[in-house]
């Protein structure tokens, strides 16, 4: 028996298989994001990402990120807390209200898109980058490798050679 039973449970385990790994790459995230002065969770890249487009109701946000309502509510409330997103106008029916990005969200957002989205895009495809067609072995390789070198580590090394360039 492995010492890593999720692995060794194969396809029973997946979704598990799976937040595990979306646990590690957010963890590098959030790490690189700290680096570079911005105190969100990655979870909320998308909305901000969503919101630059112009004003959206909750609604319509977890229709186009395809995520729970109630989910939604929460990461937008809490950047309106933050200031990074606010309401766009007062329908006077909580159920339309829609938000946009603040002046700071906007700001945040194109310092994400200019110092952290290159860099994660860049390490996920290396991570990914195998030509094997079987989804465990796949997986097996990503975690393998996430778990030999974290996946903030490689994020801070491709920062650290992208700011010496």
């Amino acid at each position: 028996m492995s010492a890593d039973l999720i692995a060794e449970l194969g396809y029973l385990c997946l979704g598990s298989r799976f937040r595990r790994l979306g646990e590690r790459l957010q963890a590098g995230v959030a790490e690189l994001a700290s680096l570079e002065g911005i105190a969100i969770q990655p979870a909320q890249f998308p909305v901000l990402a969503a919101l630059a487009d112009g004003p959206l109701t909750v609604g319509t946000l977890a229709r186009r990120l395809d995520l729970s309502q109630p989910g939604v509510t929460r990461a937008v409330g809490k950047l309106v807390n933050d200031g990074l997103v606010e309401p766009a106008g007062d329908t006077g029916d909580q159920r339309h209200r829609a938000f946009r990005l603040s002046n700071r969200g906007r700001e945040l957002l194109e310092h994400a898109r200019r110092r952290v989205f290159p860099l994660v895009e860049e390490t996920v495809a290396r991570l990914c980058a195998r030509p094997d067609d079987d989804l465990l072995g796949h997986l097996a390789h990503l975690d393998k490798a996430l778990a030999e070198v974290p996946f903030e580590k490689r994020l801070r090394a491709r920062r650290d050679r992208a700011a010496g360039s």
